[in-house]
Parts: C-alpha cells; sequence; structure tokens
C-alpha cells in the first residue's frame, strides 16, 4: 500500500506531513496492519518569493509616512499580520499555479516523485493520495480537468493512477483521496470541471470504487464541504463524505467566541485552523480508516469505539433484543454492531463477530452521547452495508 502527499499553500518545510504519517502508523499499528510506504512530494519550491512582494508594500509604506509626516502606516495599511500571512500566500500561491508555465513546472515536479514513488515498490498495487489546501486544487485539476495539451505531465501522473491488471509496471490503481482544507468549491468555478466529467475519469483509474474524504475543519475558512457540488448518483464509481472537525483552532479562538468577538476569533484561527489537519488525531484516524484495507471491519470499529471519550467497557451483556435501537451489518461480513439506550437514557453498544462472539461492549456518560452517536454515523457510513 503506498501513500502519497500533496501539500498546500505557504509549505516551504519537506517534512510537512510527518505528524500525520506518525499519527497513521499509530493507528496502524493499533490494528496491527502492515503500514503503507509514505512520499511526501514537494513543489514548494516553485512558487515566488512573497519576501521580495512585501519588500516593495514596506517601502511603498515608508514612503507614504516621509510625504506625510502625520500618517501613520499602520493605521493607513492595517490588519498587515492577517493580510501577509494566509491570504496573501494562499492568493500568491494559487495565481502562480494559474501561471502556464509554473502550474506545468508543478505537475512535472509531482509526475516526476509520484513516478519514482511507485518504481520504487513495484510489488504494490494501490495508492491513497492525501492532499492539502491548495494541493487539494491541484489534485482536482489533474485528475478530472480537460484544459491540458497532450504534452502536459498531468497525462503521466494519470497514466500512472490508471492501472487495471498486475502486467503495467510504473502503474498502480487509485483507491482513495482524502483533501484537507480544500477551497475546491469556489475554484472549480475557474476551472469548470463537471460532475459528468469525473464519474467518466474516474472509470479510468479503477474498476472498482473509489472513496474520497473531504475533511473540513470548523474554523478553516478556506475549507468547503464538496458533496452536494459533485451531484453523484447512487451508483457513482466515486464514494464520497464531508467530514467536519467542530473544535476551536487554539485558546485564543476559544476565547473570543465565549465572549462573542466572532470576528477577533477568526483572525485568531484563521491559519492555525488551516494548518491543523496535519497534528489532530481525529484526522490521523479518520485517514487510517480511510486507507486501511487487510484488517476486519468489525475489529477495526472495535478499536474506533474503544477511544470515543467517555466509554467505559464491560464484560456481560446487559440488554435483551427487544431493547435494540439499530443494527448495523458490516459490509466485509466480518460481524455487526448494535446499540440501545437503557431506562437511564445511557447509551450501550456491542460489536460482534461473524460467529455471533461479542467481541466489544461498552457504554458511554450522558455527556459523551452525542460523540458516540456521530461515531456510529461515521461507522454505518464506512463500514455498514448499503
Amino acid at each position: 500500500m503506498l501513500v502519497f502527499f500533496i501539500h498546500g499553500v505557504a509549505t516551504r518545510d519537506v517534512k510537512y506531513s510527518s505528524l500525520l504519517v506518525d499519527g497513521i502508523k499509530k493507528e496502524f499499528n493499533q490494528i496491527d496492519q502492515k503500514l503503507p510506504y509514505f512520499y511526501t512530494s514537494f513543489w514548494g519550491h516553485v512558487l515566488n518569493d512573497f519576501n521580495k512582494i512585501w519588500n516593495h508594500i514596506d517601502e511603498d509604506l515608508n514612503s507614504l509616512e516621509k510625504r506625510n509626516p502625520g500618517v501613520n502606516a499602520k493605521d493607513a495599511f492595517r490588519y498587515r499580520q492577517f493580510r501577509e500571512g494566509l491570504i496573501s500566500e494562499f492568493a500568491g500561491d494559487m495565481f502562480t499555479y494559474m501561471n502556464e508555465k509554473q502550474g506545468r513546472e508543478v505537475r512535472q515536479l509531482i509526475a516526476d516523485q509520484l513516478l519514482k514513488f511507485v518504481e520504487s515498490h513495484p510489488e504494490e498495487e494501490e495508492i491513497h493520495i492525501i492532499a492539502h489546501s491548495l494541493g487539494t486544487v491541484i489534485l482536482w485539476d489533474i485528475l478530472f480537468s480537460d484544459k491540458f495539451k497532450d504534452e502536459d505531465p498531468a497525462h503521466v501522473i494519470r497514466h500512472i493512477l490508471s492501472k487495471q491488471g498486475k502486467d503495467k509496471p510504473g502503474q498502480v490503481s487509485l483507491s482513495s483521496i482524502t483533501t484537507m482544507g480544500s477551497p475546491i468549491l469556489f475554484f472549480n468555478a475557474m476551472l469548470g470541471i463537471e460532475a459528468k466529467d469525473i464519474e467518466q475519469k474516474i472509470r479510468d483509474y479503477t474498476p472498482g470504487k473509489i472513496k474520497w474524504l473531504n475533511i473540513v475543519h470548523a474554523s478553516d475558512i478556506i475549507a468547503y464541504p464538496l458533496s452536494t457540488s459533485l451531484n453523484l448518483s447512487d451508483k457513482s464509481s466515486l464514494i464520497f463524505r464531508d467530514q467536519f472537525v467542530c473544535k476551536d483552532a487554539n485558546l485564543l479562538e476559544t476565547a473570543a467566541r465565549k465572549i462573542n468577538q466572532q470576528e477577533v476569533a477568526l483572525v485568531a484561527s484563521t491559519v492555525d485552523a488551516h494548518n491543523s489537519y496535519w497534528k489532530l488525531p481525529e484526522v490521523s484516524q479518520s485517514v487510517s480508516n480511510q486507507i486501511a484495507s487487510q484488517v476486519k471491519f468489525s475489529s477495526r470499529i472495535a478499536c474506533l469505539l474503544q477511544k470515543v471519550p467517555g466509554m467505559s467497557q464491560i464484560g456481560i451483556k446487559l440488554h435483551s433484543n427487544n431493547d435494540v435501537i439499530e443494527t448495523i451489518r458490516f459490509k466485509d461480513r466480518s460481524g455487526r454492531l448494535k446499540y440501545f439506550k437503557n431506562f437511564a437514557g445511557v447509551y450501550h453498544v456491542y460489536v460482534y463477530s461473524a460467529s455471533s462472539g461479542c467481541i466489544f461492549a461498552g457504554f458511554v456518560n450522558w455527556a459523551s452521547t452525542d460523540v458516540l452517536l456521530e461515531e456510529i454515523e461515521y461507522i454505518r457510513w464506512e463500514f455498514g452495508e448499503s
């Protein structure tokens, strides 16, 4: 199994994915799954030098103060940190990629690195791509756009990801996509890629289905959901899901939101929220579930439930079948999940193997009920039969 990372804006550190890689390794070790091979692609050195741009701005502001001694440059040009941070870097990087020459150079670097990665592991037949920020737009463009000329590196990447058999060296089957902090929804208004284009090209990459997880941090103003805009049919070869991470990006955002200072909260959280995906345990857990393939669903689900905050494990069955709210049967036929609410409003959950042996039993306190129900909803989507 291969995992290939594509970074986003303002990334100048080639080790940007290290925390998420560590998180995935930890999750895989807990379910006794063979670790994937990882490759952290890098193209950040292609983009413009923003120090030069801001040097020009500083010169203009200094000139303003010299010509007008009564003017304070900080008042004439407000919110410098916010302007110089994510917003200008995102816009600048995006416009740079849209430049025909530099966009092609970015795609060429990704193609070269992807081919090197695949050829280094000829025994592996599936690949999972994880992209962040502008990297999600680049991936979207590469996979689905019709604008590229025949000699563009995008076609090399498509060829690498289009393995249909077992006898094609230098090719793998694209098994899943994970996008984090993605602005695809808005940039596609410029790229103009339609749902029918996606359906056709997905079938070129694999004879089966491709899972796509789109992770959106609640405070990330760059990230947006995609489910409705994709307009996928029930028979689509693309299995898509938006996942929201509903937490504050930092303590300053928490404090500002408590006193209803929304503008302060926005400015305080923007950069941290957009960069948080690499280090959040929720993300490494979701990505691991996305790419894990060999472990039985029943075992993976038992591990997920153990981590639910407030979960207490029990060793005996405490309910009758008449009390069960729902039974979720797993797609790989490795077992089923049952849960119920007792007379005190406490939720209990059980996981059974295919032979009806109970491999997990537990309950949560009232404060953790919503978290458990959210986890069960995820299990239904990811592992349950249709």
